[in-house]
C-alpha cells in the first residue's frame, strides 16, 4: 500500500495536468496534504493538494472539500479516499457557514 500511494499521487498528478489546457503550470515539487481545515490553511493558492480523511464512510466528506479547497479551473479527482487538486483560498470564508 505505501508504494502504490506515491505511484497513484504520480498518476494522478500527471493527469491533472495533461487533461488540463492552461498555460499555467503547477508546481510539481511539492504536494499539501491535509486532513483538517486547520491544516489546510497551510496550503498555498495554485499548489497541488491531497486531502486524506482521518477515518472513511462519509461520503459528502470528499464533495465539501473539494467545494471549499480547489480551484474548479483546473481537474478535481475524488474518491471516498481522498480529493486531488489545485487548491484555492477563495472560498475560505464559506469554513464557518458550513459548521
Amino acid at each position: 500500500m505505501k508504494k502504490t500511494l506515491p505511484m497513484l499521487l504520480a498518476i494522478a498528478a500527471a493527469s491533472l495536468l495533461s487533461a488540463c489546457g492552461k498555460a499555467d503550470s503547477i508546481p510539481q515539487d511539492t504536494l499539501c496534504a491535509y486532513s483538517t481545515d486547520e491544516e489546510a490553511k497551510a496550503c498555498k493558492p495554485g499548489q497541488l493538494s491531497y486531502f486524506q480523511p482521518s477515518n472513511w464512510g462519509n461520503q459528502q466528506l470528499p464533495l465539501q472539500v473539494a467545494a471549499t479547497y480547489c480551484d474548479f479551473n483546473y481537474q478535481v479527482m475524488h474518491t471516498q479516499a481522498g480529493v486531488l487538486c489545485v487548491f484555492t483560498d477563495k472560498r475560505l470564508h464559506l469554513l464557518n457557514q458550513q459548521q
